[in-house]
Protein backbone atom coordinates (compact mmCIF):
# COMPACT_ATOMS: atom_id res chain seq x y z
CA UNK A 1 0.00 0.00 0.00
CA UNK A 2 2.86 2.49 0.65
CA UNK A 3 4.66 1.60 -2.68
CA UNK A 4 1.57 2.51 -4.24
CA UNK A 5 1.24 5.52 -2.68
CA UNK A 6 4.71 6.10 -3.53
CA UNK A 7 4.57 5.67 -7.00
CA UNK A 8 1.23 7.37 -7.51
CA UNK A 9 3.18 10.58 -6.12
CA UNK A 10 6.01 9.87 -8.56
CA UNK A 11 3.63 9.57 -11.26
CA UNK A 12 1.81 13.04 -10.40
CA UNK A 13 5.07 15.19 -9.60
CA UNK A 14 6.73 13.58 -13.15
CA UNK A 15 3.11 14.40 -14.80
CA UNK A 16 3.27 17.62 -13.54
CA UNK A 17 7.00 18.37 -14.87
CA UNK A 18 5.99 17.79 -18.29
CA UNK A 19 2.92 19.92 -17.84
CA UNK A 20 5.01 22.57 -16.97
CA UNK A 21 7.95 21.78 -19.66
CA UNK A 22 4.84 21.89 -22.27
CA UNK A 23 3.47 25.60 -20.55
CA UNK A 24 6.87 27.06 -20.74
CA UNK A 25 7.70 25.86 -24.29
CA UNK A 26 4.38 27.13 -25.52
CA UNK A 27 4.89 30.91 -23.43
CA UNK A 28 8.08 30.76 -24.81
CA UNK A 29 6.81 30.25 -28.34
CA UNK A 30 3.69 32.93 -28.04
CA UNK A 31 6.26 35.40 -27.04
CA UNK A 32 8.29 34.70 -30.42
CA UNK A 33 4.90 34.96 -32.01
CA UNK A 34 3.77 38.28 -30.19
CA UNK A 35 7.36 39.79 -31.23
CA UNK A 36 6.91 39.23 -34.37
CA UNK A 37 3.91 40.25 -34.67
CA UNK A 38 4.58 43.63 -33.27
CA UNK A 39 8.12 44.14 -35.38
CA UNK A 40 6.19 44.17 -38.55
CA UNK A 41 2.99 46.20 -37.07
CA UNK A 42 2.58 49.26 -39.34
CA UNK A 43 2.12 51.39 -35.59
CA UNK A 44 6.16 50.57 -34.94
CA UNK A 45 6.67 52.07 -37.94
CA UNK A 46 4.97 54.94 -37.56
CA UNK A 47 6.64 55.79 -33.68
CA UNK A 48 10.15 54.88 -35.38
CA UNK A 49 9.25 58.02 -37.66
CA UNK A 50 8.27 60.08 -34.81
CA UNK A 51 11.19 59.35 -32.50
CA UNK A 52 14.22 61.42 -33.15
CA UNK A 53 17.01 58.76 -33.59
CA UNK A 54 19.57 61.79 -33.78
CA UNK A 55 22.07 62.74 -31.49
CA UNK A 56 21.47 66.62 -30.57
CA UNK A 57 22.45 68.96 -33.54
CA UNK A 58 24.70 71.82 -33.04
CA UNK A 59 23.90 75.56 -33.53
CA UNK A 60 25.06 75.80 -36.87
CA UNK A 61 22.87 72.57 -37.97
CA UNK A 62 19.58 74.46 -36.38
CA UNK A 63 20.56 77.84 -38.30
CA UNK A 64 21.06 75.59 -41.95
CA UNK A 65 17.54 74.05 -40.89
CA UNK A 66 16.21 77.40 -40.35
CA UNK A 67 17.53 78.72 -43.39
CA UNK A 68 16.21 76.05 -45.52
CA UNK A 69 12.83 76.11 -43.84
CA UNK A 70 12.85 79.96 -44.62
CA UNK A 71 13.85 79.19 -48.38
CA UNK A 72 10.81 76.67 -48.59
CA UNK A 73 8.96 79.13 -47.22
CA UNK A 74 9.84 81.93 -49.84
CA UNK A 75 9.14 79.37 -52.37
CA UNK A 76 5.25 79.29 -51.65
CA UNK A 77 5.06 83.05 -51.32
CA UNK A 78 6.26 83.29 -55.27
CA UNK A 79 3.26 84.17 -57.64
CA UNK A 80 2.97 81.73 -60.36
CA UNK A 81 1.33 82.91 -63.80
CA UNK A 82 -1.04 80.33 -65.48
CA UNK A 83 -1.12 80.36 -69.53
CA UNK A 84 -4.49 81.46 -70.29
CA UNK A 85 -7.13 79.74 -71.58
CA UNK A 86 -8.57 79.54 -75.45
CA UNK A 87 -11.97 78.77 -76.14
CA UNK A 88 -12.13 76.27 -79.21
CA UNK A 89 -15.02 75.63 -81.07
CA UNK A 90 -16.04 72.13 -79.65
CA UNK A 91 -16.26 73.70 -76.11
CA UNK A 92 -19.32 75.74 -77.35
CA UNK A 93 -20.77 73.42 -80.09
CA UNK A 94 -23.61 71.68 -78.42
CA UNK A 95 -23.69 68.48 -80.40
CA UNK A 96 -21.01 67.12 -77.37
CA UNK A 97 -22.89 68.00 -74.34
CA UNK A 98 -27.04 67.39 -75.67
CA UNK A 99 -27.14 64.63 -73.22
CA UNK A 100 -26.09 66.64 -70.33
CA UNK A 101 -28.68 69.54 -71.17
CA UNK A 102 -31.78 69.61 -69.17
CA UNK A 103 -34.78 71.55 -69.94
CA UNK A 104 -36.49 73.27 -66.91
CA UNK A 105 -40.00 73.19 -66.46
CA UNK A 106 -42.42 74.35 -63.87
CA UNK A 107 -43.92 71.56 -62.16
CA UNK A 108 -47.66 71.94 -61.60
CA UNK A 109 -49.23 69.80 -58.83
CA UNK A 110 -52.81 69.20 -58.65
CA UNK A 111 -54.29 70.28 -55.42
CA UNK A 112 -54.90 67.39 -52.79
CA UNK A 113 -58.53 66.45 -52.42
CA UNK A 114 -60.21 64.99 -48.85
CA UNK A 115 -61.73 61.65 -50.14
CA UNK A 116 -64.17 59.80 -48.27
CA UNK A 117 -61.73 56.73 -46.84
CA UNK A 118 -59.54 59.08 -45.22
CA UNK A 119 -62.16 60.08 -42.75
CA UNK A 120 -63.57 57.03 -42.60
CA UNK A 121 -62.35 55.05 -39.01
CA UNK A 122 -62.57 51.30 -40.11
CA UNK A 123 -59.16 51.88 -42.64
CA UNK A 124 -57.32 52.71 -39.37
CA UNK A 125 -58.28 50.14 -37.00
CA UNK A 126 -57.11 50.69 -33.51
CA UNK A 127 -55.82 54.06 -34.10
CA UNK A 128 -58.61 55.64 -35.30
CA UNK A 129 -59.21 56.74 -31.43
CA UNK A 130 -56.45 58.89 -31.07
CA UNK A 131 -57.83 61.33 -33.22
CA UNK A 132 -60.17 62.01 -30.70
CA UNK A 133 -59.96 65.63 -29.36
CA UNK A 134 -59.58 65.46 -25.63
CA UNK A 135 -61.20 68.09 -23.40
CA UNK A 136 -60.16 68.41 -20.02
CA UNK A 137 -62.09 69.54 -17.33
CA UNK A 138 -60.88 73.23 -16.44
CA UNK A 139 -58.69 73.48 -13.12
CA UNK A 140 -60.72 74.60 -10.10
CA UNK A 141 -58.34 77.32 -7.34
CA UNK A 142 -58.34 75.32 -4.32
CA UNK A 143 -58.18 77.53 -0.84
CA UNK A 144 -54.50 75.85 0.01
CA UNK A 145 -53.28 77.57 -2.98
CA UNK A 146 -53.64 81.05 -1.74
CA UNK A 147 -52.98 80.13 2.11
CA UNK A 148 -49.70 82.20 2.79
CA UNK A 149 -49.02 79.53 5.70
CA UNK A 150 -48.27 76.90 3.40
CA UNK A 151 -45.85 78.84 1.73
CA UNK A 152 -44.35 81.10 4.01
CA UNK A 153 -40.98 79.18 5.01
CA UNK A 154 -40.27 78.97 1.35
CA UNK A 155 -39.91 82.47 0.25
CA UNK A 156 -36.50 83.53 -0.79
CA UNK A 157 -34.69 86.82 -0.25
CA UNK A 158 -32.23 88.44 -1.89
CA UNK A 159 -29.49 90.68 -0.79
CA UNK A 160 -26.30 92.01 -2.49
CA UNK A 161 -23.42 91.23 -1.08
CA UNK A 162 -20.19 93.26 -1.73
CA UNK A 163 -16.84 91.27 -1.61
CA UNK A 164 -13.53 92.43 0.17
CA UNK A 165 -11.33 93.34 -2.21
CA UNK A 166 -8.18 90.22 -2.02
CA UNK A 167 -5.22 91.02 -0.43
CA UNK A 168 -1.79 89.56 -0.89
CA UNK A 169 -0.69 87.85 2.10
CA UNK A 170 3.16 86.66 2.51
CA UNK A 171 2.61 82.92 2.12
CA UNK A 172 1.50 84.03 -1.57
CA UNK A 173 4.76 84.39 -2.47
CA UNK A 174 7.24 82.25 -0.21
CA UNK A 175 9.39 79.93 -2.40
CA UNK A 176 8.87 77.11 -0.06
CA UNK A 177 4.87 76.97 -0.97
CA UNK A 178 5.65 77.04 -4.95
CA UNK A 179 7.94 74.52 -7.04
CA UNK A 180 9.97 75.59 -9.90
Amino acid sequence: MKTKNNVQKAIIKSLAIVISLVLISFTVSAQNFWKALLENNSLNEIAMFMVDLKPASTANENAAANTMDANAFAAYMETETEATLELEDWMTNDNYFAPATVSMEAEIESPMELENWMTNGSYFGSFSNMFEVDSEEPMDLEGWMTDRKYFASNVITFEDETEKPLQLEKWMVDNKFWKR
